[in-house]
């Protein structure tokens, strides 16, 4: 691979097809004013706007070129403005070999080439032979040693494997839970946006109207948004179920190798010197039902959106949470001693959560004459309030720290002492005043670093988690103890499951 090479034509295809999955919403917004627009047909606004992505694609195509020469990677790109890349074998952390849809009808795959601090669009190569893509990576990763050893010690390597899966029950109950529904509420809702003229001229609202049982406005609009809400979750549903399909997450030597999807095949190889922090989100609605799902954060990925954060695993067992992390992860300390929030905490948790909605309520409440119903929206804030005050807690031993907060879900992360970038401690004037203080631990995650943070703890325990963070590991020097108080519990507070 010494001389400059051209991907696969059908990356011309694939570029195109990227360019319309990332604008989607505005092609929506230019097919629906073409559709009403007289002057200009509409079919000329389709025929006009996949030829000109097409155009894009195989100018695209055309201008890419990729060698490797003594360890590194040159790629050239760029249509008018051309861009040239060099990644050395020394910094490449990860290469994942996917197939999306359109690769796979040709046999073909793509190679992401990740280093830290950079995101993989920066280096990938849409369409290329399984061969090639090998190649590149025995290049970039020394890795032909395995592939010239003899059967025996191929078969050593294969036996020191685990690989997990998702069986088929989990993967449906992850995809009727995911996360995703206000994802797909909201697409939905900017689709109907652009198209609600047309439909309104379609006169398919008065169709609906005539059809309903009783023929009111309220039972009209309960029906369009009941319609919406069943929309929006059969997208999360099927989305999530296309996502995970075939998931399978295989621990290595030195790192961990995670497979996902039905129709696009993705591959993610996190090596485990590049993770920084794992953590563990407990939906609204999962949370209930006894199953989380584990993320992580690497150094050295970076998605299309400049984060680090992976799915290590779709969803399983609380039970079983500590068990899996302890066979994928064995260096993270898994429980220790921590400290909940002072009670005096509280009273800012439900001011929070309650004060803009009661302020907004009650002017709305007087001028629309609205029913006394209305006050249960404040009453189920000052409820989410008091589960956050609940949730939130920190815990620390000589190696490894424990946060704990909820937003909309429960997250509990696990951080190790040596991926720590920094801690802060802050006081806002009324946390001052209640001796009270925000915590918040930086790792190193994608392009952006990720954050996590719990609000209103004590004072002096800010104190003493800035004294931990000055220990230096392997000091004489010990940790201070926690006071003693009814405020200790044991964290993250689940039981494992039984041997």
């Amino acid at each position: 691979m010494f001389d400059f090479q051209r991907q696969h034509p059908v990356a011309a295809v694939s570029r195109a097809f990227s360019l319309i999955k990332g604008n989607l919403v505005t092609i929506i917004v230019f097919l629906v004013v073409g559709a009403r627009s007289e002057s200009f047909p509409f079919l000329w606004w389709i025929g006009g706007g996949f030829a000109f992505l097409l155009v894009v694609g195989v100018a695209n195509w055309w201008r890419f070129l990729f060698k490797i020469e003594e360890g590194e990677l040159h790629i050239k790109s760029g249509i008018f403005v051309r861009k040239n890349l060099y990644l050395s074998k020394d910094r490449v952390q990860v290469i994942d070999i996917t197939s999306g849809v359109i690769q796979r009808l040709f046999g073909l795959v793509r190679v992401d080439i990740q280093t830290a601090g950079s995101s993989s669009r920066e280096a990938a190569i849409d369409a290329i032979s399984l061969d090639k893509a090998r190649e590149i990576n025995r290049l970039l990763r020394d890795e032909d040693s395995e592939s010239e050893e003899g059967e025996e010690s191929v078969s050593q390597v294969e036996s020191a494997k685990k690989e997990f899966g998702l069986p088929g029950k989990e993967l449906l109950i992850a995809a009727s839970t995911s996360g995703s529904f206000g994802i797909a509420l909201s697409i939905l809702a900017t689709v109907f946006s652009q198209v609600e003229p047309l439909i309104s001229e379609s006169e398919l609202f008065e169709y609906v109207f005539e059809i309903l049982p009783s023929q009111t406005d309220v039972v009209f609009f309960v029906t369009v948004i009941v319609i919406f809400v069943v929309f929006a979750w059969l997208l999360s549903f099927f989305s999530t179920l296309f996502s995970y399909g075939n998931f399978s997450l295989t621990v290595k030597e030195k790192e961990m190798v995670i497979t996902r999807g039905i129709f696009e095949k993705k591959r993610v190889t996190v090596p485990y010197n590049r993770i920084q922090a794992i953590h563990v989100a407990e939906g609204m609605i999962r949370q209930p039902l006894g199953y989380t799902s584990l993320h992580l954060e690497s150094a050295g990925y970076g998605d299309e959106k400049g984060t680090g954060s992976i799915v290590l695993f779709p969803l399983v067992k609380r039970s079983e949470v500590l068990q899996l992390l302890n066979e994928v992860v064995p260096s993270y300390q898994k429980e220790m001693d921590g400290l909940k929030l002072p009670k005096r905490a509280l009273r800012r948790y439900l001011f929070r959560s309650t004060f803009f909605i009661t302020a907004a309520i009650v002017p709305l409440y007087f001028w629309l004459s609205l029913n006394n119903w209305i006050w249960l929206i404040p009453a189920l804030a000052m409820l989410w309030g008091w589960l956050k005050y609940r949730a939130a807690a920190v815990g620390w031993n000589e190696g490894s720290f424990i946060f704990r907060s909820r937003t909309l879900s429960k997250s509990t992360a696990f951080i190790n002492r040596n991926r720590i970038q920094n801690i802060t401690i802050s006081q806002s004037p009324f946390q001052r005043w209640r001796k009270l203080c925000t915590a918040e631990i930086h790792v190193a995650s994608g392009d952006r670093g990720k954050s996590f943070s719990v609000r209103d703890l004590e004072a002096r325990t800010g104190v003493e988690l800035m004294r931990e963070m000055k220990i230096k590991k392997g000091s004489d020097e010990i940790s201070e103890p926690f006071e003693n108080s009814d405020r200790i519990l044991k964290l993250p507070g689940w039981n494992q499951a039984a041997n």
